[in-house]
């Protein structure tokens, strides 16, 4: 690994992230009292961590850890939004405030809006992949003069304390993490492509808040909670969903005010809703996990392969066994 290369590979230990680190420029103040055995490996795997402008940097990684450990850093004032791609990780805990979890497939914002100290545990076995940006105010600053800049719902998790936000699944976001950390290029165009990659990600992070942010203000804050909730509730049951009726009942609404606040906020009814999320974790299992397609289809809830196929072609435009051979 040559000095100052974004990608670090093989096994390393806490001391070699927090070198690294510093060889980017980029700030890790890790609070070495928390740990003795920093020197010692602790994960291995692939990482990658760059500052593609001054203020923006990039990050992904896919590790598996080799030893129980708790990394404790002091915080800057900046805006991290990370997407789980695979595996488990602890909730992100900062003293004073509950615990900020994230869920795979969907972005965790979290904002410092002054220096503070976060700690993230982990285990032996356990495997995280993942893929993010921070964006530091100085980036932020550079478009501040601007009537409308379009980033004052990303500004605003920065400002004094602590800010999270967990945004619904997103296949743009998944698609530009996934090109990100597969990259083809090399060389100047590899730099160009993560420094692309990084402001895309961001401009459909601050869309999607702004989005939100709209949607909160014509439903309400109470009526969108709800809407939420009944978004997790779908996605914890994607297979054996819940009847409509019985979703209302649990969230405390009427069936029709369900469905129309559903579609306002998602752009689509709760049945498309479920076939859309059944179909897209069907095509992780066939694509990421190299399951049949009949097998990947039976467990996302499709009875037959035959009509898991002709779902799949009316929403992808061709059928697995298709894309699998253009693969």
């Amino acid at each position: 690994m040559g000095l100052h290369s974004p990608i670090m590979e093989g096994e390393f230990s806490i001391s070699d992230l927090v070198r690294e680190a510093a060889e980017r420029s980029i700030a890790v103040n890790y609070l070495t009292d928390t740990c003795p055995d920093i020197d010692l490996p602790s994960m291995s795997g692939t990482l990658l961590a760059e500052e593609v402008q001054p203020g923006l940097l990039i990050s992904g990684f896919d590790l598996t850890y080799t030893a129980d450990h708790q990394l404790d850093v002091e915080m800057e004032r900046s805006v991290g939004c990370a997407v789980l791609l695979d595996g488990w990780g602890a909730p992100l805990e900062v003293a004073g405030h509950a615990p900020i979890g994230h869920e795979l497939g969907r972005v965790s914002i979290v904002g410092y809006g002054e220096p503070m100290t976060c700690m993230r545990p982990w285990r032996a076995g356990q495997r995280t992949r993942a893929f993010g940006i921070s964006i530091k105010p100085e980036f932020l600053d550079r478009f501040q003069d601007a009537v409308d800049d379009g980033l004052g719902p990303l500004r605003s998790f920065i400002e004094p304390g602590l800010h999270s936000a967990l945004l619904p699944r997103s296949e743009k976001i998944l698609d530009i993490a996934e090109a990100t950390l597969h990259e083809p290029y090399a060389g100047a165009l590899r730099a160009l492509h993560r420094e692309s990659q990084a402001l895309r990600f961001m401009v459909e992070v601050g869309s999607m808040l702004r989005a939100e942010n709209d949607l909160i203000r014509s439903l309400g804050e109470r009526q969108f909670a709800r809407i939420c909730h009944a978004r997790e509730i779908l996605d914890r049951s994607l297979v054996s969903p819940p009847k409509v009726l019985d979703l209302a009942r649990e969230l405390g609404v009427n069936v029709t005010t369900l469905q129309a606040n559903f579609k306002a906020a998602f752009g689509t009814t709760i049945f498309g809703y479920v076939r859309q999320r059944r179909l897209e974790m069907g095509r992780s299992l066939i694509f990421d996990h190299k399951l049949a397609i009949a097998e990947a289809g039976y467990r996302v809830g499709f009875n037959s392969a035959a009509a898991f196929t002709a779902a799949y072609r009316r929403h992808f435009g061709q059928p697995p066994s298709a894309e699998r051979h253009d693969s």
